[in-house]
């Protein structure tokens, strides 16, 4: 009986949470500098309501054989007009170490920037600047 609950609890997650919990969060190339692999995938706020506010988060990977320490400032355009930008950003990777997301602060939204916003054509997001510094260690 246990064995029948427990497939058809994992049927009904599938069916329920196509997209959801057991799906692999997939990141979108935005480059590499330095030695340093970016990339970047959008997330809605909450999952409730029409049209949430926008998250946008980063993946950061140090793929150099080195330390590297990570300085950058994000920015968000409406019609090449600057509308949002972050605080600086300063952050330090061990060889092959990769962080992501909120948990490492690499998060970033804007007041009144929603999922549609970001499929509108004068949208855009950048960084300000992106500037690699190879250190001894991190601390």
């Amino acid at each position: 009986m246990k064995i029948i609950a427990s497939v058809t609890f994992l049927l009904l997650s599938f069916i329920i949470w196509p997209n959801g919990a057991w799906a692999q969060v997939e990141y979108d190339e935005y480059g590499e500098a330095g030695g340093v692999f970016i990339e970047y995938r959008w997330q809605r706020e909450s999952f409730f309501g029409r049209d949430p506010y926008a998250l946008l988060n980063l993946k950061l990977t140090n793929r150099a054989e080195d330390h590297r320490e990570i300085a950058f400032v994000i920015a968000f355009y409406r019609d090449d007009i600057l509308i949002f930008e972050s605080e600086e950003q300063i952050i330090c990777l061990k060889p092959g170490e990769s962080i992501r997301g909120g948990r490492a602060d690499l998060r970033f939204s804007a007041e009144g920037i929603r999922m549609s916003t970001i499929e509108e054509s004068g949208f855009d997001w950048d960084f300000l600047y992106f500037e690699v510094e190879t250190v001894p260690a991190c601390e």
